[in-house]
């Protein structure tokens, strides 16, 4: 009787505190609280901020329905040494986002004309490109990532402009610092 009487109060008590905690997380989800001033960081005119082309690139063009802008530019140094090889394994990538602007899924992947020509007037033709999704896990199937993998430059380069053919439209992208 003393075990059914102890069971039956850590039982209400256990009740208790399941019902306080759901009264508190409904009564305090709605707040929050900021240690950071963000009157001061934030500027003036941030709506009209915001209106403007927000997370592209200044390297952005788009034509024929189809915007592509540069997510990013890479020198990768990567040099190989073993016991019963070494080399030198460095090259140079430019990975561009291709998004439908009618957010219809992107099927074709032609590419032509691909060319790299740096500030020194030296030309280049890629070792590879390809396609892959964007975002990876889970694909949205109207952006995708575009991948240009070049041998490392001279080291006298600063700055290169690339131009190819994606769906019968020219894109050349002018003065990209490397």
């Amino acid at each position: 009787m003393k075990k059914r009487r102890t069971l039956k109060g850590i039982i209400y008590l256990l009740l208790i505190i399941f019902i306080g905690l759901v009264i508190f997380t409904f009564v305090f989800n709605g707040m929050s609280f900021s240690v950071s001033n963000m009157d001061s960081n934030v500027p003036y005119n941030i709506k009209d901020l915001l209106k403007k082309d927000y997370g592209k690139s200044k390297y952005y063009l788009s034509k024929g329905g189809v915007s592509i802008d540069i997510e990013r530019v890479l020198n990768e140094n990567y040099f190989i040494t073993y016991s019963w090889m070494s080399g030198n394994k460095s090259s140079f990538y430019v990975v561009f986002l291709v998004e439908n602007q009618n957010k219809n899924p992107i099927s074709n992947h032609k590419i032509n004309n691909l060319k790299v020509v740096d500030n020194l007037g030296m030309e280049y033709k890629p070792i590879n490109f390809y396609f892959d999704d964007y975002p990876v896990d889970e694909p949205l199937k109207y952006k995708e990532t575009l991948n240009f993998r070049f041998l490392p430059f001279n080291e006298n380069v600063k700055s290169i402009t690339i131009s190819f053919n994606y769906n019968g439209n020219d894109f050349v992208f002018k003065n990209i610092p490397i």
